[in-house]
C-alpha cells in the first residue's frame, strides 16, 4: 500500500506542476520502480509491447470517423432528424440535445468532443425554444458522456483490451446503463423544464408530423445508419473492431464527400487535411497515454501492489457489496480528477484482479467502472465536460453549480441499479451471446 501512495503524492505533485499526464504517469511510475529496487532494462520493450496490438488500431480509426462525419455536415443531419422525431413531445428541444449527444457519442467516440459539437449547435436552438442559460449548459454537459456508453466507445476499448476481455462484450455491457440513463434524463427535461419552451419554436408547425420525419428521413438515415452498420458488424462477427473502424472512417468520407455533396449539395465543413491532422493529435494523445500506462502498471507487478490491495481490501471486508460501495466512490473521486482514459489504464491493472478475488463479473465490472468515471466528468469540482460546456455557453460553474449537482443525483439511481443489479449491464452481453 506504501507503493501506491508514493505513486499517487508523485503523480498528483507532477499533474499539479502542468507536466502531461502520460509524463507525470511514467515519472511516478519509474519513482516507484526505483522504489522497490526494479531495473530499468525493461522498460523499452514494454513500451513497444504495450503498443504492438492489432485492435489499438480501432483507436484512430472511430476517432477519424467522428472527425469525418462531424466534418461532412452528418451531424447536422443527425440533429435535424432527431428534432423531427422529438417533435411532437413537450421539452422536445431538451429531448433533442440528450438523444443527439448519445447517438453522435458513439459516432466520435469522446465525451468531451461531444459537448463541443452537440453544444454548439443545440445551446442556441435551447435559448431560442426559452430555457435559462444555466440549466441548457448544464444539460449539454451531462448529455455528453451518454455516447460514451453506446458502443462502439474508445474508453470502453481502452478497457477491454488493458482487462483482456472481448471488446464486444465491455462495449455491450455498458448499453442498458446508457439507455436508462438517457431516459432518465428525457423524462427529467419533461417533468420539470419543458414548461420553458415556448411552443412557437417547435419546428414544423406548418407541417404534418410525419410529413417533416418524411422530408427529413433521407438525410437522417445517412446519418443513423453508420452505427447501425457498425454494430451489426461487429456483434453479427463480420468484422473486428480494428476493421469496423476503417468502415466507419471509408463510410464517412463517402457520406460526408461524395453523398451530402452530390445528392443534398451540402459541401464539408473544413478540408480532409484539417480533419487528418485533428485526428492525429488526438490519437497520439491516447497513444502516449497507453505506452506511458505500461511504466505504472510494471511498477504495480514488481511491487507486488494487487497482492497488497487485494489482502488489504478484504481484510476490512468479505461482502461484495461493500467492495463495490468502496470502489464506487473512489472512482468517482478519481473520474472527477483525471481524464477517462487515463484513469482506466491506471486503475483497472489494480481494481480488475481484486473484483475477481470477490467473484464480480470483470465485464459487469468494466460497465460499473465506465459510468462511475463518467459521471466523475460532470462532478465538481473538477469536471472536464461541465467547464467545455461553461465556455462554449459564456458562463462560469458556479452559475450553473445547482443544476450541474441534480444531473449528479439524477445519475446515482442508474449507478446503483448497474452496480448491484447485475442484469442491467450484462442483459444485452447475454442477449447477444
Amino acid at each position: 500500500m506504501n507503493l501506491v501512495l508514493v505513486f499517487i503524492v508523485v503523480f498528483m505533485g507532477l499533474a499539479v506542476l502542468r507536466v502531461p499526464i502520460p509524463f507525470s504517469a511514467a515519472g511516478a511510475g519509474l519513482v516507484g520502480l526505483i522504489a522497490v529496487n526494479a531495473s530499468f532494462n525493461f522498460i523499452p520493450t514494454k513500451i513497444f509491447s504495450s503498443l504492438d496490438s492489432f485492435a489499438f488500431l480501432a483507436i484512430p480509426a472511430f476517432i477519424c470517423a467522428g472527425d469525418v462525419m462531424s466534418s461532412g455536415g452528418i451531424t447536422r443531419a443527425l440533429i435535424s432528424f432527431v428534432r423531427a422525431v422529438c417533435g411532437p413531445i413537450k421539452g422536445s428541444v431538451g429531448a433533442t440535445t440528450v438523444i443527439a449527444s448519445m447517438l453522435f457519442g458513439t459516432i466520435s467516440g469522446s465525451s468531451v468532443a461531444t459537448v463541443s459539437a452537440i453544444g454548439s449547435m443545440m445551446l442556441p436552438e435551447m435559448l431560442r425554444a426559452g430555457y435559462k442559460r444555466d440549466y441548457a449548459i448544464s444539460l449539454i454537459a451531462a448529455s455528453g458522456f451518454l455516447g460514451i456508453l453506446i458502443p462502439p466507445s474508445i474508453p470502453g476499448l481502452v478497457y477491454a483490451l488493458s482487462a483482456s476481455l472481448s471488446i464486444a462484450d465491455v462495449w455491450i455491457s455498458t448499453l442498458g446503463p446508457g439507455l436508462l440513463l438517457t431516459a432518465v434524463y428525457v423524462v427529467y427535461n419533461r417533468l420539470f423544464f419543458a414548461k420553458q419552451e415556448q411552443a412557437e419554436v417547435h419546428e414544423g408547425k406548418d407541417n404534418s408530423y410525419f410529413g417533416l420525419i418524411y422530408k427529413r428521413l433521407p438525410r437522417g438515415l445517412v446519418a443513423v445508419l453508420m452505427p447501425i452498420i457498425i454494430f451489426a458488424s461487429i456483434y453479427g462477427g463480420v468484422l473486428t473492431p480494428t476493421e469496423a473502424g476503417a468502415l466507419a472512417v471509408a463510410y464517412g468520407l463517402v457520406a460526408g464527400w461524395v453523398v451530402f455533396p452530390l445528392v443534398f449539395k451540402e459541401r464539408p465543413s473544413s478540408c480532409f487535411f484539417h480533419v487528418i491532422k485533428k485526428t492525429a493529435v488526438a490519437s497520439s494523445t491516447i497513444c502516449l497515454l497507453i505506452a506511458f500506462a505500461a511504466i505504472p502498471s510494471s511498477m504495480f507487478v514488481h511491487g507486488n501492489t494487487i497482492k497488497y490491495v487485494t489482502d488489504f481490501l478484504l481484510g476490512m471486508t468479505q461482502s461484495p457489496t461493500m467492495f463495490l460501495l468502496l470502489v464506487n466512490l473512489a472512482l468517482l473521486i478519481v473520474g472527477m480528477f483525471m481524464e477517462t482514459n487515463t484513469s482506466i489504464l491506471l486503475m483497472t491493472p489494480i481494481l480488475v484482479p481484486v473484483a475477481k478475488a470477490y467473484g464480480i463479473d470483470p465485464i459487469h465490472f468494466g460497465a460499473v467502472l465506465l459510468l462511475n468515471l463518467e459521471i466523475g466528468m460532470i462532478t465538481p469540482p473538477f469536471a472536464v465536460n461541465v467547464f467545455v460546456a461553461c465556455k462554449l455557453g459564456g458562463s462560469t460553474m458556479d452559475k450553473i453549480l445547482k443544476h450541474n449537482i441534480l444531473f449528479c443525483l439524477i445519475c446515482l439511481p442508474v449507478l446503483l441499479a448497474t452496480t448491484f443489479m447485475p442484469s442491467v449491464p450484462m442483459y444485452f452481453v447475454n442477449l447477444f451471446k
